[in-house]
């Protein structure tokens, strides 16, 4: 079973799981499967170089199992007061709060110091509140990709908003519920509204505009920042002076609300979005891993294909050119193989080889028969140079350097084909695929003339010839 097959089949089990029957199971689960995934990676110290950023946000994700860390983001358009809800729920001015349109930047963070021990499901849990940019923010784009970012890691999502929603909270919130994590919508700023206009728009956001994307119960009303007001106050020696007071934020129906869904839901969200994060970047890392591998492939494929067209091209011994040709070809599958982490017998190598050429077909045979008439003729321009004394000798290395150059790029060029179809096959786990190995190497070799790499191959063979 592969690392993804088993990722899919925890999900599964985990989504079927309750909180209440055992979250610290789920966490457990989500842990070892964690665990198992950094361990089958198998990568290179090249690559973990390459990988370094994926690699440590796997490492975080264990950290956050480890602490059963649960993330709380607030999402909403500038102004709604996403951090002044955060800084109320935390109780203490930690996220910057002010008029300014985009006040907010950037992520930001804060552990919420809230005891939570009096709450099975929440038992040793750490939670944490995440502020993000205001997703209407102009020119924003940038933003709206960091909020996308903390959408997928949080565990719960606050939507902030201070009146009747627009087009684009109700488009951000559907795209939101995509993510497949709960949702509490926050109507702030209640203070600002009489108790008949309140009331009215609050029946309107839970009852029409989201309650096809949230449930009734997780429409909640704040204040977190109420509007100060002017207050006369009477100084001890008898004058009056105005002074401005904040009325206490009203925050508590929220907080309850937050802790009651985390903790029937808590420690399995963390879990199951561990995971699903794990899968992403184990897919992030599984595809950069072939691409490593195939760009090494690859320089490793041409480098053995010039050293084969330069081996036969300057070996004067007919058929013993074919044998060396053929040693070339089985040392770089071999090489290959080790590559990908599949290491093949010289003699699985060697069959690899022979079905590759028969595969080929005419192309094949037309190969080997140019290759034993170049070799025939290169053997009888070196014994006329003999016979002659060296009298032919400036004909007879103008012929031999036309036809070592043929059948160098001969050469070259099916080794070429012949170490892009191992790479094919062991990309693939060594086999072929559906479309069969014939297929494979029709398509090699019309990419290869496609690709001009024949003409590439022919050049930097003169190049290689001529030192």
């Amino acid at each position: 079973m592969t690392g993804d097959e088993e990722l899919n089949d925890l999900l599964d089990e985990l989504d079927r799981q309750t909180a209440a029957e055992d979250p610290d199971r789920a966490v457990e689960q989500a842990r070892e499967s964690l665990e198992e995934t950094l361990r089958g990676l198998k990568l290179t110290p090249e690559e973990e170089t390459a990988m370094a950023d994926e690699l440590r946000q796997l490492r975080e994700l264990a950290q956050k199992l480890d602490e059963t860390t649960i993330e709380i983001a607030a999402f909403g358009m500038v102004s709604r007061g996403k951090s002044s809800v955060l800084n109320a729920l935390v109780g203490q001015e930690v996220f910057r709060v002010g008029a300014t349109h985009g006040t907010t930047v950037a992520r930001a963070a804060q552990k919420w110091e809230q005891s939570t021990l009096d709450r099975p499901g929440l038992e040793g849990a750490r939670l944490v509140v995440v502020d993000t940019p205001g997703i209407d923010e102009v020119g924003g784009e940038g933003r709206e990709v960091l909020a996308r970012d903390v959408a997928r890691h949080a565990d719960l999502i606050l939507f902030v908003v201070s009146g009747d929603m627009q087009r684009v909270e109700i488009e951000a919130l559907a795209a939101l519920r995509e993510a497949q994590k709960p949702i509490i919508l926050v109507f702030n700023q209640i203070d600002r509204y009489p108790d008949l206009d309140r009331d009215q728009i609050y029946a309107k956001i839970k009852d029409e505009r989201v309650r096809h994307l949230v449930r009734p119960e997780d429409v909640v009303m704040t204040a977190a920042r109420p509007d100060a007001f002017r207050v006369k106050i009477q100084l001890p020696d008898g004058t009056t002076e105005v002074q401005w007071e904040r009325p206490a934020p009203l925050i508590e129906p929220l907080k309850a609300r937050i802790l009651d869904v985390l903790d029937r839901e808590g420690k399995a969200l963390v879990a199951l979005n561990t995971l699903l994060i794990a899968g992403d970047l184990h897919s992030e890392i599984v595809a950069r891993k072939v691409q490593i591998r195939d760009n090494a492939a690859n320089r490793l494929i041409w480098n053995f294909a010039l050293a084969k067209g330069a081996a036969v091209a300057l070996n004067p011994v007919p058929v013993a050119d074919m044998a060396g040709g053929l040693a070339v070809d089985v040392g770089m599958i071999t090489t290959l193989s080790k590559l990908y982490g599949i290491p093949l017998t010289r003699r699985t190598a060697t069959n690899l080889v022979r079905d590759m050429m028969l595969a080929l077909g005419a192309m094949g045979l037309v190969s080997v028969a140019s290759r034993l008439l170049a070799s025939g003729l290169k053997s009888s321009l070196a014994g006329l140079t003999v016979a002659t004394g060296g009298l032919a000798a400036p004909l007879t290395f103008l012929g031999y350097g036309a036809i070592s150059l043929g059948q160098a790029a001969t050469g070259a060029t099916t080794s070429y084909i012949i170490g892009q179809g191992a790479k094919t096959y062991l990309r693939q786990g060594c086999q072929w695929g559906p479309r069969g190995i014939k297929t494979v190497i029709q398509q090699i070799v019309a990419e290869a003339k496609a690709d001009s790499v024949i003409d590439r191959l022919r050049d930097d063979l003169k190049a290689r010839l001529k030192t």
